[in-house]
């Protein structure tokens, strides 16, 4: 499949790498790339050949060929027009209908249809301009689709994509390598069958609206990129999101056997450094799975649900120090994870444990001053925490844990003493544990706890908690200070 992707862009790389002709004479152009690509073995064909007065050169009745016919490229026409205002611009359209196809010596014919309504391809320094300070691309349609059109093919079962209202830009500036782009797509469908002989089956069907994306990064593989992006120096950041899908699908191969319908709210992912401040964000709204058959490692699973209400993670920090504490945020959440029956009922059948939603949530704040000599970044591995930074206090926005009928929540903050060579805490964090001793009880009944190693645990608990209001409830009020540690009053052991 590699060798076809590269033959499939062989006209772009030649175009690219062309001698420059005369100043936008795009029809000059377009004959020698013809022929550049005839001598390297291809062949190009159209029966007929139209220029017109604005420089523009349409082919129509285009056929391309790789050598041997390993993949063949037709379209009714295609067109290519260079800007007026723009040196070495040129826009290319395509007939609505076009076909590329792959004979493939192991695997036979393989036809692809492409459909479009209104695209549009523009490139920047095509026949000049190269030397422009940013290059730039851009892809538009109203509708794009892509679909097999081999109904006998024996590993493309089915291939239906389309895009509606694409809209892509990217663009290259050329002293910086500073590659940047923005994508938007306000509906995709897809719906594939791909079936490859030992390597199995997968197979897949969805909607999504509403897709966005942006980018910024630097075009070149040096590590040290990394470094002038979080060192401040240069902007980089990807953003994706995605408005509310539904999908189901199957993977059928040696390793697994799994079928599936899903829906989702939507998908946002932000990673950015900018100016010596880094935030990543990863979160997903109510999403729902159900899964008819899993069978993986040879371990099948009955039918089963899982849904949760809220899947989120997020680090907010600055890595430059800009003269003073600054706040940063760390988080983790999963909201409301609901697991059916039927997994409950493989390991625990007379329901010794509450089957109630799991949260597993972790929000706190923080006030830190980097120190990262990013000139130097190795001397921050030294084992010292004052070569990466201070943090002068914390604080716990909320901790929740439920599982089991059980629930552990916390609060509480600490400040941050960073005087004494090694950063101490100064504060009191209040933790609150309930339905704990009927979860224990209950995985003593169900054999996965032995009963003395139970008894040890409570006891632990008892010994640094004091009982609540409530039932099952205990709580210990951790308190830090500089003549050590305790639970309630309660020295712990250091």
């Amino acid at each position: 499949m590699k060798k076809h992707i590269l033959l499939a862009t062989t006209a772009l790389t030649i175009g690219f790498a062309a001698p420059v002709m005369a100043q936008d004479d795009f029809a000059g152009f377009s004959d020698g790339i013809i022929s550049m690509m005839q001598s390297q073995g291809a062949t190009v064909t159209f029966d007929q050949r139209n220029v017109g007065a604005d420089g523009s050169v349409e082919l129509v009745g285009f056929r391309l060929a790789a050598p041997n016919d390993e993949m063949i490229v037709t379209a009714d026409w295609v067109k290519g027009v260079p800007s007026a205002s723009t040196p070495g611009q040129v826009s290319f359209t395509l007939s609505p209908s076009a076909t590329v196809t792959i004979n493939d010596p192991q695997t036979g014919e393989h036809v692809i249809n492409i459909s479009n309504s209104g695209l549009v391809v523009t490139l920047d320094g095509i026949t000049s301009g190269q030397d422009a300070p940013v290059l730039n691309f851009s892809v538009m349609a109203d509708s794009l689709e892509i679909a097999s059109g081999n109904p006998d093919d024996p590993i493309i079962k089915a291939l239906d994509v389309t895009f509606a209202n694409l809209s892509q830009t990217v663009s290259l500036t050329q002293a910086t390598k500073l590659l940047s782009g923005v994508t938007g797509i306000s509906g995709l469908d897809m719906t594939y069958d791909i079936d490859n002989g030992p390597d199995g089956q997968i197979a897949a069907n969805g909607q999504v609206a509403d897709l966005k994306a942006a980018f910024q990064v630097i075009a070149d593989d040096s590590q040290q990129n990394i470094i002038k992006y979080l060192s401040g120096a240069t902007t980089a950041f990807l953003e994706i999101s995605a408005g509310a899908s539904t999908s189901s699908g199957k993977l059928d191969n040696a390793d697994a056997r799994i079928s599936y319908t899903a829906s989702s709210a939507g998908t946002n992912i932000v990673a950015r450094a900018e100016n010596g401040y880094l935030n990543i964000t990863e979160e997903l709204g109510n999403t729902h799975y159900s899964f008819s058959e899993f069978n993986a490692g040879g371990m099948p699973l009955p039918p089963f649900d899982v849904s949760l209400d809220q899947f989120r993670i997020n680090l907010s920090t600055p890595t430059v120090d800009h003269g003073s504490f600054e706040p940063a945020n760390a988080e983790v959440a999963m909201r409301n994870v609901v697991v059916s029956d039927s997994i409950y009922d493989m390991f625990d059948p007379a329901q010794n444990i509450t089957r109630s939603p799991v949260n597993v949530v972790v929000n706190l704040d923080a006030n830190v001053q980097p120190a990262i000599d990013w000139a130097n970044p190795e001397a921050a591995m030294s084992g010292n925490p004052a070569d990466v930074g201070a943090v002068q206090d914390i604080t716990i926005n909320e901790v929740l844990i439920t599982a089991g009928g059980a629930e552990i929540t916390a609060e509480g903050g600490a400040t941050i003493d960073n005087s004494m060579g090694f950063p101490f805490p100064t504060g009191k964090v209040t933790i609150t544990a309930s339905g704990v001793q009927a979860l224990v009880n209950g995985l003593v009944a169900m054999g996965l706890v032995p009963q003395d190693q139970a008894g040890m645990m409570m006891g632990m608990m008892m010994a640094f908690a004091r009982p609540g209001d409530n039932a099952d409830e205990f709580i210990s009020d951790i308190e830090f200070s500089p003549q050590g540690i305790t639970a309630n009053g309660t020295p712990l052991p250091m």
